[in-house]
């Protein structure tokens, strides 16, 4: 009887122990499926077309193929590093490198001061042509935006350059949300998208303003023209107002002109925010503008890797052009002196001393590529996973920005602002304006090459002096620490 007893007490301890690893394994297989569902099951915005996978395949090969299975993050959730165990092995602290930096208590700033009024009756209209690339053509209307409250004026909507080096024949309302524009500035200033027909014969006084002028220049001598004209015209809208020592308001009228109301046109943002989506897709992302292109090369002389053809080319554009002044450039110097954008392969050294990944998805945001594919080797050898607008999107899908260098450039813009990370290689006005708005943003990681620092040490690998590797990434690092990198991180 008692042997009897022991047996039923073990079986139901089998049984018992059986139950709780059923249970166990369930609870392990639903959170598992919970978090990687099947990749057919994703809803259709997030879904990649077809040409999109054929490149993620290729790059990825069939053994990361499992990964594209997992669960697909919103793009307003930041994703972390693809595999930690993909970093080099001198970064042990490689999540460190996608943390947006701390804001050290910089906020944005664009409500008026209590003392601020609307706007009185306007004095006459004032017209602005701007000139230059997208983002000069913004800091330009910006400015107008403030000039015109300055000087009590209606601002008729600027028109975009049609003449620079581009040749690019959008409109305004092409590239930015004219209504949109309009009505948020509605309480600053007086805007309207044309010069009414009773003022087409009156005599307009063309103006090219004092570059850098402040305040007593506007009130005084620009608003004495009011007496004798009813419009005036800006010959040219960049660099004419300081930055500095302005009133409050002043200077938050810019933000609100450049941040809240200066937005893109609706199409471009569908599309930019397309880009982005489909980029995310990949992971946390670097956007590089690779400021690697013909007419920044011309213009700056730099010549170094480029065979002498090139360098005679780029000569000869830089002659032709009326515009730029400086001809006679010594192309060594301005390198050694940090004047010049790094190479692809000079960036492809950079971002591995900085511990990024191979397998870090890279947004390039430029236009064409000076020499194309024969300069990209070195770049896409180390990060082959290079992404583009013409990558991401069908030819169909950019048909209606094609021939508009205006229009593609916003939309390198939108998806660089929106990245985990972005590195420019040359610190002209699209990296100013995108680092601007990412501090505005929330203080999103940008990353500043020091290139008066990186071209010794460039040399000193193309010589052989140095080899890459834990001492160089080392010596980057330290480098970079107050360039915006990881400060305040580490």
């Amino acid at each position: 009887m008692q042997k009897r007893r022991w047996n039923e007490v073990g079986l139901m301890r089998k049984m018992l122990s059986c139950a709780i690893c059923t249970i166990a394994m369930m609870s392990l297989l639903s959170v598992h499926l919970h978090r990687f569902p099947h990749h057919s099951k994703l809803s259709d915005p997030y879904r990649l077309p077809n040409p999109q996978i054929e490149i993620r395949d290729k790059i990825l090969g069939k053994e990361q193929e499992q990964r594209w299975t997992r669960e697909f993050i919103p793009p307003n959730v930041s994703l972390g590093p693809l595999s930690s165990q993909q970093f080099p092995v001198w970064r042990p602290n490689c999540p460190i490198l996608w943390k947006p930096v701390t804001n050290r208590d910089y906020m944005p700033c664009t409500h008026p001061t209590p003392n601020y009024t609307a706007p009185p009756e306007p004095r006459g209209y004032l017209l602005a042509h701007t000139n230059g690339g997208l983002n000069q053509m913004r800091a330009g209307i910006c400015d107008m935006v403030a000039i015109a409250r300055i000087i009590n004026a209606t601002l008729v909507v600027p028109e975009l350059d049609k003449k620079s080096y581009w040749q690019d024949s959008s409109n305004f309302s092409d590239v930015f949300n004219e209504d949109h524009f309009i009505n948020v500035l509605a309480n600053d200033v007086k805007v309207i998208k044309k010069l009414p027909k009773e003022m087409g014969g009156a005599p307009i006084a063309i103006k090219y303003f004092k570059s850098w002028s402040g305040m007593d220049y506007y009130q005084e001598e620009i608003s004495s023209m009011w007496a004798d004209y009813k419009v005036i015209q800006a010959g040219k809208t960049d660099s004419r107002l300081a930055n500095n020592n302005l009133p409050a308001d002043i200077q938050k009228l810019r933000c609100r002109a450049c941040y809240e109301a200066l937005c893109f046109a609706p199409q471009i943002e569908a599309m930019g925010k397309l880009l982005v989506d489909r980029m995310r897709s990949y992971g946390t992302y670097i956007a590089l503008h690779l400021r690697y292109e013909k007419d920044i090369l011309a213009f700056t002389g730099c010549t170094h890797g480029l065979s002498s053809a090139e360098a005679d080319e780029l000569k000869e554009i830089r002659d032709s052009n009326d515009k730029w002044k400086v001809k006679d450039i010594d192309p060594r110097e301005q390198r050694s002196k940090g004047f010049c954008p790094l190479t692809p392969k000079e960036a492809a050294i950079f971002l591995s001393a900085l511990g990024y990944p191979s397998n870090t998805p890279i947004y390039i945001a430029a236009g064409d590529i000076y020499g194309g594919d024969s300069y990209m080797g070195d770049l896409r050898s180390r990060y082959p996973m290079l992404m583009s607008k013409e990558k991401l999107a069908s030819i169909e899908e950019l048909e209606p920005f094609a021939n508009h260098s205006t229009q593609l450039a916003a939309l390198d813009y939108i998806v660089s602002v929106e990245s985990d990370v972005f590195m420019p290689t040359y610190s002209g006005n699209m990296a100013r304006a995108v680092e601007g708005h990412r501090r505005f943003l929330g203080h999103r990681r940008t990353i500043s090459p020091d290139k008066k620092a990186l071209v010794r040490l460039f040399d000193k690998i193309e010589q052989g002096i140095k080899k890459e590797g834990k001492l160089l990434s080392d010596k980057v690092i330290e480098m970079h620490k107050k360039r915006y990198v990881f400060s305040s991180t580490l």
